[in-house]
């Protein structure tokens, strides 16, 4: 019978271990050691590793959460962008074409729109318009009247241009050929004067000298005085 117990000696003492290990799913020999847990179907792993892998398991999903945030933040960007790009043209302005286009009048467009695209909705050009008039790839602006000219509105406007630029030479306006408007720049000639210096050279023909400026009516000594240095022939 002696010899019987301690044959299976080893054996109970395993199942004495088991049924410990069992009831408490741990064992050790106290604090400061690695406690090894029992995993169903996995056998024996230690609480480090277990803690690891809770630790890994949390990044994961802390991770996760982060690009999902970043996604959805990149998705409201993305309408908020789109939505503000349709706004935009659905904003609606309004200009007054007018001059050599086949059908002159007040357009609503797009805000944004192009000088070119408004001269196709007024049917565009007619043929005597100058088409390099105005720079038509310009964006329009609310309110604002375009006007198409001829090629003989142009080419007037460019040789009223090149006769106020021989008007004033040096800074000095040339009393023959300057414009109402330009005269009306020399301080103490106003409108009335400026006319009367005008209509003067029609009926006597040029000025010799600028002195001759005194026999306009209104223009004295006095006044001769302060724009002799703001004149010329």
């Amino acid at each position: 019978m002696k010899n019987r117990i301690i044959k299976y000696m080893p054996v109970m003492l395993t199942a004495a271990l088991v049924l410990c290990a069992c009831g408490s799913n741990v064992f050790g020999n106290g604090e400061g050691e690695v406690l090894m847990q029992l995993d169903a179907g996995k056998g024996l792993v230690t609480e480090e590793n277990s803690g690891a892998e809770k630790a890994q398991g949390a990044e994961a999903g802390s991770s996760d959460k982060e690009q999902s945030a970043a996604a959805e933040k990149t998705a409201d960007t993305v309408a908020e962008n789109a939505g503000g790009e349709a706004l935009a043209k659905d904003t609606q302005i309004y200009v007054y074409i007018c001059g050599a286009v086949k059908n002159a009048g007040v357009y609503d467009v797009p805000q944004g729109s192009r000088l070119y695209e408004i001269v196709e909705l007024a049917g565009g050009f007619t043929e005597d318009a100058d088409e390099t008039c105005l720079n038509l790839a310009r964006q329009a602006q609310d309110g604002e009247q375009i006007v198409i000219r001829t090629k003989e509105e142009q080419a007037a406007l460019l040789q009223q241009e090149q006769t106020a630029q021989g008007a004033v030479s040096g800074g000095l306006v040339n009393i023959n050929t300057a414009t109402a408007t330009e005269l009306s720049t020399i301080s103490g000639i106003g409108g009335t004067r400026a006319q009367a210096i005008i209509d003067y050279r029609e009926k006597n023909g040029s000025f010799k000298t600028i002195e001759d400026i005194k026999k306009v009516d209104g223009i004295k000594d006095g006044l001769f005085s302060k724009i002799k240095d703001k004149i010329t022939v």
